[in-house]
């Protein structure tokens, strides 16, 4: 992939983000000493960590300045594939996206807010609720811990996770 193209890419990506943000991005791109998008190493710190500290930065102006609420949003993909995929396995897939987006909501909530998460069962409508899995704060910020741990190459608070939380 060429410059041009990533230029091109963020000309049609980045409609919502303020011009200001977008031309500075570009200059990053167009002045970053890229010649080899074949070696990982240089893409990454040429294209991958300019752009995430861009987003980061985006994120601590108009979200929050709170570490867990920013690595979620930026990593909502991971964390959520991650949730709805043991969701799947012990509930079966019927309103798993719904599960794993309320239980997303509630934790980007309680990392802004401190808010505990809880759940209403007793509410009209309870599609959205897990029902076996995830159904307290404690199973699910450990579970996220896990993932953040295993993001960055750590597996065992997301192995020991998983034994408490699938009763392994």
């Amino acid at each position: 992939m060429k410059k041009e193209n990533i230029i091109n890419f963020l000309n049609t990506f980045c409609d919502d983000i303020d011009k200001s943000n977008l031309d500075l991005y570009k200059k990053i791109i167009e002045n970053s000493k890229i010649n080899n998008f074949n070696n990982y190493e240089e893409f990454f710190y040429s294209v991958l960590y300019p752009f995430d500290n861009f987003i980061e930065a985006y994120l601590k102006m108009n979200v929050s300045n709170n570490e867990d609420v920013i690595f979620i949003i930026k990593n909502s993909n991971f964390i959520e594939n991650n949730f709805s995929n043991l969701i799947i396995n012990k509930e079966g897939s019927a309103c798993s996206s719904d599960k794993s987006g309320t239980i997303m909501n509630k934790l980007i909530n309680y990392y802004k807010t401190g808010e505990k998460i809880t759940f209403d069962y007793d509410a009209e409508y309870t599609y959205h609720l897990p029902k076996t899995i995830f159904k307290t704060h404690e199973h699910i910020i450990m579970f996220y811990i896990g993932l953040k741990k295993l993001f960055y190459g750590d597996n065992k608070k997301y192995i020991e996770a998983l034994k408490i939380i699938l009763n392994l």
